[in-house]
């Protein structure tokens, strides 16, 4: 009997702004991406409606306040909160990015790239080693992110890096395709060569999002429908890479959910000719 792949679950980053629609289509999801810090400190409404969420649909969670580029071990507290809220949610599932968020007593409220060098990797390895170690009852992923600048100093390709903090610390990667398509084009490298990269099998959650160009940059601002040229590496990374889920980002022009929607549609409709492809070659 041959085994084909199978349908990743596809779904939606939960946002609290659409809470009744995305109710009201819950039957269109197979899973939700809860934020963890909203959960935290979202505020009562925010986290009760998110904690109603539980027994009605799978949920896995992100998060964007870890930072695990700063070099200083992430806050013991903070761990032990997402801890409890993993357990709270039944979630097993929990990525956060590969960036820097702050340095010790400052909040930089953004996403930055680390400098890609051996250094860098041995203290992020550390401080991932010490995260894992604080929720021991979920799986960890790191994803990739996109950068608006990048460091002199760095020694490493941006996927060589991720592969080798994942492999050492045995953390599965988050692959945000989005971000590839963004930094593909503005540092211009070959995202199929960059998906190549990655070991397949780590490769367990996806991200997609839509984004805009800003004269000549392109700019992963999670505001408008996904780019046919987006979905087209997604239809590539199926057929190398076996996800188990795959989420729609939206952070802005929430009231557009017919494009929220057709988002969603698009994305089963290529995960469906991958599976079709997968079944091809074996016939």
């Amino acid at each position: 009997m041959m085994n084909f792949k199978q349908s990743a679950q596809i779904g939606i980053g939960y946002r609290y702004e659409i809470h009744d629609w995305t109710l009201a289509n819950l039957d269109s999801f197979d899973v939700l991406e809860i934020t963890i810090d909203h959960y935290l400190v979202g505020g009562a409404a925010r986290r009760e409606a998110i904690a109603a969420l539980v027994g009605q649909i799978p949920l896995i969670a992100h998060g964007i306040g870890l930072s695990v580029g700063t070099a200083v071990l992430p806050d013991q507290t903070y761990l032990d909160n997402i801890a409890r809220a993993l357990d709270e949610l039944e979630i097993e599932w929990y990525s956060e990015h590969l960036a820097l968020t702050k340095v010790p007593g400052i909040d930089l409220a953004n996403l930055l790239p680390l400098p890609r060098t051996e250094e860098v990797a041995e203290q992020v390895i550390n401080n991932v080693n010490f995260v894992k170690s604080r929720i021991p009852a979920a799986q960890f992923g790191l994803e990739n992110i996109s950068y608006m600048f990048d460091y002199p100093e760095s020694t490493m390709g941006e996927a060589e890096f991720l592969n080798l903090i994942c492999r050492e610390t045995d953390s599965y990667i988050m692959l945000d395709v989005e971000n590839v398509v963004v930094n593909s084009r503005n540092y211009h490298y070959d995202p199929r060569a960059f998906v190549d990269s990655l070991p397949a099998d780590q490769v367990l959650e996806i991200h997609m999002a839509g984004g805009f160009f800003f004269e000549q940059t392109r700019i992963d601002s999670h505001s408008q429908p996904v780019s046919p040229e987006t979905l087209g590496l997604l239809d590539y990374v199926m057929q190398v890479c076996e996800p188990r889920s795959i989420i729609l980002e939206r952070d802005d022009r929430l009231g557009a959910v017919d494009e929220i929607a057709a988002d969603v549609s698009a994305i089963r409709n290529v995960v469906g000719r991958g599976n079709e492809n997968a079944k091809s070659a074996v016939a």
